[in-house]
């Protein structure tokens, strides 16, 4: 009965710890799309045009990129070519990507990792409440 209630505290401290790293992420997720909000607004504000500029630029090139894989007989950014490199950039800068899109490191594949993740999500579930003011979990 000893070392099953050692297991069973052992088990909670990984399960706390875990749900530390998760919600850390959580948060900094949070804060990222804010200031992507807000650099996009701002850009919108400050400078309507270029914020026009930048879009109509993205959806030209985004869209000649989708034509080179629906026919590959059309052109494609070389590697020198540093547009793509320098029009992130701007709209990085002003608000205009998705940052939980973007990745900034790779790991190896962990087996079990995603059933790993839903036991964490399930065990979870009973601690979340439905604000209806704020119409989010």
């Amino acid at each position: 009965s000893k070392v099953y209630s050692a297991a069973i505290a052992k088990t909670q401290k990984i399960w706390t710890a875990y749900l530390d790293s998760i919600m850390k992420v959580g948060q900094m997720q949070i804060l990222r799309r804010q200031i992507t909000n807000e650099l996009n607004y701002s850009c919108r504000f400050d400078s309507k045009h270029l914020a026009a500029a930048l879009e109509n630029l993205n959806k030209a090139i985004l869209a000649d990129i989708e034509a080179h894989y629906q026919n590959p007989s059309l052109p494609y950014p070389k590697e020198d070519n540093t547009l793509l490199y320098e029009i992130t950039a701007y709209l990085e800068a002003a608000g205009i990507h998705n940052p939980l899109n973007k990745i900034y490191i790779t790991t190896k594949r962990l087996p079990y990792f995603p059933t790993v993740n839903f036991l964490f999500l399930i065990s979870q579930f009973p601690k979340l409440q439905y604000n209806r003011n704020l119409g989010i979990v």
